[in-house]
């Protein structure tokens, strides 16, 4: 062996080293989570260049280009390549590093040079998502679809769909089966034609006018094939239809197709990705070489037999063991709790707990099913003083749906809100125009009154037509009519009616993913709303909005420099953390709603749980309520069927409520341990243990303390003071320092004193 082999093989377990050392032909790299796929990946790519292969005829596609840079900076170190050295090898044949990328960059670039081939412009544009939007909206608007209708990201949803299973829309049209649908397709067939004459391109074309490329010019893929006679495809689990046709292409010639990943992380079904490219592989490629990386060196024995179990039931995947060295760790802790608060109060309770064991808040993070659960943990965040960070999204009340029914609400409150006015005078469409619009404003600016009376004298304002001064009347007519209801109705009532009267469910739902979380969202901020039930109609909503804006402020103060991470399960694959919680393990919930008759996404739900689990290096906690407020409305579901298949070997369960231990334990008979009671590492004695390190009377927690008029508090940052009024969820305090403050109870650090 080399001394270059050497370097190059130090340090790598046996498998890894396997698939360095495999040079020609196919190989499939199934490479469970935390099981060293990158290093294998680069190491072994460094290996072919040591060998003798040009790195201009290596190619190596990834998900991220951060991940492609990560990447040549590590075989740039195994190889002792220096700055100096890297040239573009896009340019020059000499290139000291292969070429990596992103299946978009590396097809973006193969268009450059060549789309003219296929009677394209080599100087097309690449139109964002604004500018596909833009398109989409005047095509419907020419088609005389309304926008209730058919929504411009719907029907850009649909497309994007066809273009990652490489339809055009005549291909796409037996698919329109619907009178919705006919209407997609043809707005496909003029958008397609509209970006022709546009010499623009969208993201999914990038790759469909590649793959037309290789198909309509043979010599292209033949240059192509004779530059790329190694391949390397990394997260394989995650390609598309589309993608899998350029890959399968350019190795055609050669053979020689390395592709890495796990499918059981495949999680990207609703963006199109196909796991069958994966499982099919071998058939596909009868000499492929099967090496699995089954060493996790990430996670403890006791997390990875969880995972394990929980996705062992999923059919037709192939098996494979994860083990680690850390044989030894804390049990997996599932939780049942009373409800929706209690469990945000104990998640961020476990958080400080692991930090007092010297885990920084930045190890940690919270994960949950839907964005709408991120609210209440939000909300605990504030009440303790946690600075959080809120990945891949925005924090609740900064959501555009969420502050959208807050303008109809401040509006409501007060018309001469004019910023509240200007963000919902046409959310939803009413058809009322920038130009309409700017006449208002010039028309109360002229006459000096507000952006409201202006709006209430819209018969006395020219230059606007006859239909839309009615839509504007009938606008007008909708905020003084529930200004009278916010005098009778709570406005949890109130905002309901409102919400049905603009329709904003059928607004917001648009057949898509994205759409069905925007009116969770909503529904979420009724949720909220239910703490005021009890006040006065009017008292209802000024304090319901006090409290928001009181949330908005507190928003603003925090720090993320050390900060916990909540985010969705979706966003959390390819990270990890020292400790990870996740919260709303509930039938309906996770698994969600929408996979109860549906099979495969069942599956994909088994395989988020998995994803989710093993982000956990040491602490993994899972938990579930007996009872949830969410999205407006309150449901009482069974726990998660994936909490019933961890073994119990593994676990630890917590539980409120003593009934409830006996229940699990009765059903899982005699050798079972229920909720709220553990095994002991002493053979089969077993000891029950219903959350005895809870100490409900910690004030300071608990979120249901009893404050009243009168009463000591005191405050993290204010110190002492005395609660002088309370409305709903509003206190005010008098401290002793002086300042006098309105809180959130819902948020606020107190603690009796």
């Amino acid at each position: 062996m080399s001394s270059k082999e050497e370097i190059i093989t130090a340090n790598l377990n046996d498998p890894q080293k396997q698939a360095v050392l495999h040079n020609d032909g196919p190989l499939l790299i199934l490479a469970g989570a935390g099981s060293g796929k990158t290093r294998a990946l680069t190491h072994r790519i460094a290996k072919l260049i040591a060998d003798g292969v040009p790195p201009w005829q290596i190619l190596s596609v990834t998900f991220t280009n951060k991940a492609a840079t990560e990447m040549k900076e590590r075989i740039g170190k195994l190889l002792e390549i220096t700055e100096g050295d890297r040239l573009n090898q896009w340019e020059t044949t000499t290139g000291s590093l292969p070429t990596m990328g992103t299946f978009h960059s590396i097809c973006a670039r193969i268009l450059r040079r060549d789309i003219d081939k296929i009677g394209r412009d080599r100087s097309y544009v690449i139109y964002d998502t604004d500018d596909q939007k833009r398109l989409m909206k005047m095509i419907l608007k020419e088609m005389g679809i309304d926008e209730e209708e058919l929504k411009p990201k719907a029907a850009l949803g649909y497309i994007s769909r066809f273009k990652s299973e490489a339809l055009s829309p005549k291909e796409a049209e037996p698919q329109a089966t619907t009178a919705r649908m006919q209407h997609v397709i043809e707005a496909y067939k003029k958008y397609q034609k509209a970006l022709f004459e546009a010499n623009a391109l969208d993201f999914d074309d990038i790759l469909l006018e590649t793959v037309r490329l290789f198909h309509e010019a043979p010599e292209v893929l033949e240059k192509y094939q004779n530059t790329w006679k190694y391949l390397h495809v990394d997260e394989y689990q995650d390609t598309n239809h589309v993608q899998y046709l350029f890959i399968t292409m350019l190795a055609k010639k050669y053979g020689n197709l390395c592709v890495i990943g796990d499918p059981d992380q495949s999680i990207y079904a609703f963006r199109g990705a196909d796991i069958r490219n994966i499982l099919e592989f071998e058939k596909e490629y009868k000499n492929a070489e099967h090496i699995k990386l089954e060493q996790n060196y990430r996670s403890t024995q006791v997390i990875l037999d969880a995972a394990d179990r929980v996705i062992s039931a999923n059919p037709n995947r192939p098996e494979k063991q994860m083990w680690s060295e850390r044989k030894e760790g804390p049990k997996v802790i599932v939780q049942e709790v009373a409800d929706e608060k209690k469990e945000a109060m104990e998640a961020i309770k476990s958080v400080e707990e692991i930090r007092g064991k010297g885990v920084k808040l930045s190890d940690q993070v919270i994960l949950y099913r839907t964005n709408a659960q991120s609210r209440l943990l939000e909300e605990a965040c504030l009440r303790r003083g946690i600075p959080y960070r809120i990945v891949g999204g925005l924090k609740f009340y900064a959501r555009k749906e969420v502050k959208d029914v807050l303008g109809y609400l401040h509006a409501i409150l007060n018309p001469n809100d004019a910023v509240a006015l200007l963000r919902i005078i046409n959310i939803p469409s009413r058809k009322i125009g920038l130009t309409t619009i700017g006449r208002l404003q010039s028309y109360s600016t002229a006459n000096a009154i507000t952006l409201w009376e202006a709006i209430t004298q819209i018969d006395f304002i020219p230059d606007i037509n006859g239909p839309t001064k009615e839509r504007i009347r009938a606008f007008a007519e909708l905020i003084a009519r529930y200004q009278d209801k916010a005098q009778t109705e709570v406005v949890s009532e109130m905002t309901g009616h409102l919400l049905h009267a603009i329709d904003m469910e059928h607004w917001l739902r648009d057949d898509s993913e994205e759409g069905e979380a925007r009116w969770e969202n909503v529904q979420e901020l009724k949720s909220v709303m239910h703490k005021y039930d009890e006040l006065e109609p009017q008292t209802s909503l000024t304090s319901f909005l006090e409290e928001v804006a009181l949330v908005s402020e507190v928003d603003k103060l925090q720090d993320d420099s050390e900060a916990l991470t909540l985010m969705t399960l979706h966003l959390c694959k390819g990270l990890e953390f020292k400790h990870v919680v996740i919260a709303g393990c509930e039938e309906g919930i996770f698994p969600h709603a929408n996979c109860a008759f549906d099979k495969e996404q069942l599956e994909e739900e088994r395989r988020i749980m998995y994803v989710g689990m093993t982000r956990a290096q040491t602490y993994l906690r899972l938990m579930c309520a007996n009872t949830r407020m969410l999205w407006g409305q309150s449901q009482a579901n069974a726990p998660s069927r994936f909490l019933e298949d961890l073994p119990e070997e593994c676990v630890e369960r917590r539980s409120d409520d003593l009934l409830s231990a006996f229940a699990w334990a009765s059903k899982k008979g005699a050798d079972a341990v229920g909720t709220g009671i553990h095994q002991s590492n002493h053979g089969n004695d077993l000891k029950m243990e219903f959350n005895q390190d809870i100490d409900f009377s910690d004030n300071e927690f608990s979120q249901d303390i009893e404050i009243t008029e009168g009463c000591r508090v005191s405050h993290k940052v204010f110190g002492a003071g005395t609660v002088v009024a309370l409305r709903g969820d509003i206190v005010e305090i008098a401290f002793d320092n002086g300042q006098k403050k309105h809180l959130a109870l819902s948020i606020a650090p107190l603690k009796l004193l």
